[in-house]
């Protein structure tokens, strides 16, 4: 980490919760606010590598605040001021707005003076400690050595294992709460990010509602059985051969014990209960029978569709060079050419979707009815044998060649039941979000709060 990067890592923790977004929680009005996404920000990724190294940032924090106090080595307020301005004018001249840092657009000057005070308070700590003349410069690896001596006078605790609920770190007998690493987290992330967390807290907020509407609560014996249920099926995905469910959790961050503590864990088994009871197997047998076809359309079984895309317009430009007649002819040479060479390899050279095209044109697994996938590409590859590649087809962005890589096999009547469940879950898991309307601040029909985003 530069010493810039440090300095805007370690900005000051907002003392009032500011108000993110507003919505609508089952009919009544509720928000936001900062420290709610910065505590699901701090447990979603405290055992992640960024979750890790803010963890250990906020540490060298509290260590050099300690050593700063004891030896009166703060800097006075004006001495603050003018490295804020030297600091400034360097990012300036470097071609840099201060300003479009987050973590300087969303804290106050008071708050960044103080913090600053404590980065400089870190220099003249190192300068002392190795009895460096005013000129000469204290370089990363000094600052590095010198916080690497500071812990090993202290004990300091980051294994989230070890510590107790509510706390990020602990050094001594001093206490990092997990707010403070998720306003630290949120600080540090684009909008894009803290966008992310806010619909998060809105759908866990919101679910749970919805299920104490319902009289469902899973029991610690229901979250138990749901982790199983998810190791035994790790257990079946070939992915996932020879990786036991543990070592796959720790990958991921996670224990078996963390996992059902998790938040957005319970989310899923709230979910899956709310469908279990409020798509009962009588009436999802009554819809099979009375539309079987739709039924298989939307949860029947499922086809590994892969395609190669040509982007096309009827007027072309500099960005997208080809019309339609062209992009189908082509596709046409293409096709040829997949006489000789395998469709994944000749997907990575020709094909301009990029998600699809770095998976050599693995589209992954889909129904007959899916919002996934343009249905000029679905309808082929249901109508294709599996391995055959389609004519060229035109959709409105550009065209297609699609192939049916796999094909699952029929599926009885209680495992379409099962799948229809799923289905109408995922359905209602979008409909608590959508119903939520989630209004950020300070945006064009979404209200003032504050400093908010």
């Amino acid at each position: 980490m530069t010493p810039l990067a440090a300095l805007l890592f370690l900005l000051p923790v907002p003392q009032d919760p500011e108000i993110l977004a507003h919505y609508d929680l089952r009919g009544r009005p509720a928000v936001v606010t900062r420290t709610d996404v910065a505590v699901e920000m701090a447990f979603h990724l405290r055992r992640q590598d960024l979750g890790r190294q803010a963890t250990e940032v906020l540490v060298d924090s509290l260590l050099t605040r300690r050593a700063a106090a004891a030896k009166k080595l703060l800097p006075a307020d004006g001495e603050v001021r003018r490295f804020w301005a030297e600091l400034q004018a360097e990012l300036r001249a470097a071609g840099q707005d201060p300003a479009q840092f987050a973590a300087v657009r969303n804290t106050s000057e008071a708050e960044l003076l103080r913090y600053l005070a404590v980065q400089m308070a870190q220099e003249r700590l190192v300068r002392a400690e190795l009895g460096l003349g005013p000129a000469e410069k204290v370089s990363g690896d000094m600052l590095r050595l010198w916080l690497q001596e500071q812990r090993k006078a202290a004990v300091v605790v980051t294994d989230p294992d070890q510590l107790p609920a509510g706390a990020a770190a602990s050094v001594d007998s001093d206490s990092v709460p997990m707010v403070e690493l998720g306003l630290l987290l949120l600080r540090t992330s684009d909008d894009q990010e803290c966008r992310k967390f806010v619909h998060q807290v809105v759908y866990l907020q919101s679910i749970e509602a919805l299920a104490r509407e319902h009289g469902v609560d899973p029991t610690p014996q229901d979250l138990e059985a749901a982790a199983a249920a998810r190791a035994a099926e790790a257990a079946r995905d070939p992915r996932y051969r020879g990786i036991g469910f543990e070592q796959l959790l720790k990958s991921q961050g996670f224990t078996v014990a963390t996992l059902v503590q998790s938040r957005v864990f319970r989310a899923k088994v709230l979910l899956q209960q709310l469908a279990g009871k409020l798509y009962p197997d009588a009436d999802l047998r009554a819809e099979l029978q009375r539309d079987r076809q739709a039924v298989l359309d939307l949860a029947g079984p499922r086809r590994r569709v892969a395609m190669i895309f040509v982007r096309a317009l009827d007027e072309p430009n500099a960005i997208v060079p080809l019309d339609f007649p062209r992009a189908l002819h082509k596709l046409t040479e293409v096709r040829e050419r997949l006489q000789k060479e395998r469709f994944d390899v000749v997907a990575r050279i020709e094909s301009q979707e990029p998600a699809s095209k770095a998976q050599g044109g693995d589209c992954g697994w889909h129904v007959r009815k899916s919002e996934q996938l343009p249905e000029v590409v679905l309808a082929s590859a249901f109508a294709l044998p599996v391995g055959e590649v389609s004519l060229p087809l035109r959709d409105r962005d550009g065209c297609f060649l699609v192939k049916a890589t796999d094909v699952e096999p029929d599926l009885g009547d209680d495992q379409l039941v099962l799948r229809l469940r799923e289905v109408r879950a995922q359905r209602l898991s979008q409909q608590v979000l959508d119903e939520a309307k989630v209004q950020f601040a300070g945006e064009p029909g979404g209200k003032q709060a504050g400093t908010g985003r």
